[in-house]
């Protein structure tokens, strides 16, 4: 009787412990959040990586039940706003909205303050931002390939423009240079809008720019765009063909957008986080919105945002180190 008896309560225990130890993670996600949640922008107020920012933290604030915060830190190449989230508690309450300069500023820059692999985890990819790349209606090119045929035949004489030192599009344009044995002149510009006034008035030959930045000016007469980024065309001007099938290597995906947490946020808030950012770019108005402004929807969870960050890494480590680009 006592031998059964024990057995009775180490198997009642042993039944017991798993569902006791789940109570802990159950009871953190229906707590989470217990408070407003800050989202820190790496870019300007007003831009489009700030709207799209906004536009999500309304669309999740109703399912997690609080209100979210849209907190521009501008500058540094995003090292700023980087730094920062990665300073602040990991409870979930904080978070950080990138674009992939993200993963460029360690890359470029002695001291960025953070290290994008010890000090963050993904949380959802929101979005992938394609480039396109412009020139002025002065341009005779009207391929990408007939852009670098005249860019060969005149080595050093033209230039290509950029949002920024050390932005994508300043490092595309060096990866052009290099695969396709060019020889131009980078001129930085503080943005694309400005970048782009210049593309139109002939100061720069032509520059990857945002496809939202562009095609305006193209569909006026304006602009030429001479290529996409991604592995299709799209939908919205298909009328551009992509790199890849003009025969470039490298050009596939556009350069991510996603939200992070600091190292060591629980993972029942990035689950809950995750899943209500899923849903927000699942809604059909707000994938038309994006697609509408050049940008390609996703929504998917912390392992695609990490395996985005991981081949940013890769393709840029080795470009700037071949390169010997650096930021001071």
């Amino acid at each position: 009787m006592l031998q059964r008896r024990r057995f009775a309560q180490w198997g009642a225990s042993g039944l017991l412990a798993p569902a006791l130890g789940a109570l802990p993670k159950a009871q953190a996600a229906d707590a989470y959040p217990s408070q407003p949640i800050k989202v820190i922008v790496s870019s300007a107020a007003g831009g489009l990586v700030d709207g799209i920012a906004r536009t999500i933290g309304e669309r999740i604030a109703k399912p997690l039940g609080q209100p979210v915060l849209i907190d521009p830190k501008p500058g540094a190449n995003g090292a700023i706003a980087a730094s920062f989230v990665a300073k602040a508690p990991a409870d979930g309450h904080t978070l950080l909205f990138a674009v992939n300069s993200f993963v460029l500023a360690p890359l470029l820059m002695a001291k960025p303050g953070y290290d994008v692999f010890k000090d963050f985890a993904p949380v959802s990819l929101s979005n992938y931002g394609l480039l396109v790349f412009a020139v002025g209606e002065g341009v005779p090119a009207k391929s990408m390939r007939e852009f670098v045929a005249m860019a060969k035949a005149q080595p050093g004489k033209l230039s290509f423009g950029s949002a920024g030192q050390g932005s994508s599009g300043h490092l595309y344009g060096e990866k052009l240079m290099r695969d396709e044995g060019l020889q131009m002149t980078h001129v930085p510009y503080k943005g694309g809008a400005p970048l782009m006034i210049d593309i139109l008035g002939g100061q720069v030959q032509g520059g990857f720019v945002t496809m939202g930045e562009a095609l305006p000016h193209a569909k006026s007469g304006r602009a030429k765009l001479l290529g996409v980024f991604g592995t299709r065309r799209m939908p919205l001007a298909p009328q551009i063909p992509t790199f890849t099938e003009q025969g470039f290597k490298g050009y596939e995906h556009g350069g991510f957008w996603g939200f992070f947490a600091p190292t060591g946020t629980p993972q029942p808030a990035i689950d809950k986080l995750a899943g209500a950012v899923r849903q927000a770019v699942a809604q059909p108005d707000l994938q038309e919105r994006m697609i509408g402004l050049g940008l390609e929807p996703s929504g998917e969870g912390p392992g695609e945002l990490m395996a985005a960050v991981r081949r940013e890494n890769l393709l840029w480590s080795r470009l700037i180190k071949d390169m010997n680009l650096r930021l001071e």
